[in-house]
This record gives C-alpha cells, sequence and structure tokens, in this order.
C-alpha cells in the first residue's frame, strides 16, 4: 500500500489538467458547482501528491545510488496533452459516458504502464522527470534540480518500484 499511495497520486496529479479541463467545458455550460468541484478536486490532487513527495524524501529509507546514465523523461507528453484536450470534443461519440469511459480506460493504461512520470503539473511547480539507469535497471527519477551529470545523484528514496525521489544533500 505504501508504494500504491505515491503512485495513485502521480497518476491523478497527471490528469487534473482533465479535470481543469472538464471544469471549464462546465463552467460555460452552466454546470457551475460541478465546475467548481472538479476544480477543487484538481487542486487537492496536486496538494496531496507534493504532501506525500515530501514526507517520502523525509520519511523513507535513503539509499546510496550510482547512476550509470540520465536522460530528460518527457516522451509521453504528446498523449497526454490529448487526455487533457478530450473533454474539449463536443460531439455526439465523445460526449457524456463514452468520455469518462475513455478517460477511464487512459488512467488504467497510465496506472498499470508506469508511464505517468509525464506530469506537467509538477513540472510547473519545479520538479523534472529524469530517466536513469541504476546496476543495469532502468527508473525514472524525480528531482527538483535540473541534472546533467550522472554524478549530481548521490541519494533516493523510491517512490514506487520504478521511480525514485532524488533526495541528494546539496553542497
Amino acid at each position: 500500500m505504501l508504494r500504491f499511495l505515491p503512485k495513485l497520486l502521480l497518476v491523478a496529479t497527471s490528469f487534473a489538467p482533465v479535470m481543469v479541463t472538464f471544469a471549464v467545458v462546465l463552467w460555460f455550460d452552466s454546470e457551475r458547482s460541478l465546475a467548481l468541484g472538479l476544480l477543487a478536486g484538481a487542486v487537492l490532487a496536486v496538494i496531496a501528491c507534493v504532501t506525500v513527495i515530501k514526507l517520502a524524501a523525509r520519511q523513507l529509507s535513503i539509499n546510496d545510488v550510482v547512476i550509470k546514465s540520465i536522460k530528460p523523461a518527457d516522451k509521453e507528453i504528446v498523449g497526454f496533452v490529448l487526455a487533457y484536450l478530450l473533454p474539449l470534443a463536443r460531439g455526439s461519440q465523445f460526449d457524456g459516458v463514452p468520455m469518462f469511459v475513455v478517460l477511464g480506460v487512459f488512467f488504467l493504461v497510465v496506472m498499470t504502464s508506469n508511464a505517468y512520470h509525464t506530469n506537467p503539473l509538477l513540472g510547473l511547480i519545479g520538479y523534472h522527470f529524469y530517466e536513469v539507469t541504476i546496476e543495469d535497471v532502468g527508473y525514472t527519477l524525480l528531482s527538483r534540480r535540473n541534472l546533467h551529470n550522472t554524478k549530481a545523484i548521490k541519494s533516493v528514496v523510491s517512490l514506487t518500484d520504478y521511480m525514485l525521489l532524488d533526495v541528494t544533500k546539496q553542497k
């Protein structure tokens, strides 16, 4: 359960822009209370995710690592942008229940495929995502720093099975 919560919150946070887009559509359809509820849900998802990340940095066991390779991890951004814009599709095939089914399937695919690391909202508040290799195993690294050198990462905590959080102390 400890590893499931950060993963769920990372996926929920990555879907917060979908909630905001739905809120805008609902606002203009005069469904203002539902729109405000979706906006509140999006804000709460981001706050909960950042809180879990900060708690993880302080409370999970810290592991020393030697990173073999590092590169930015933003290749799935196109899929997320399409998901963010999907609520704006206002035709008979995408309105209502079918749209929720499509978004639900997309949510499950992201949750089970470990593709949740492309998260523009966390990027807006200062987090960066990297693909790193440790002992020939690939991970996603979440860091508040712009990283260009594998030697800059000394310590991590494990958020999920394949996501690490950089907790290297700054000099």
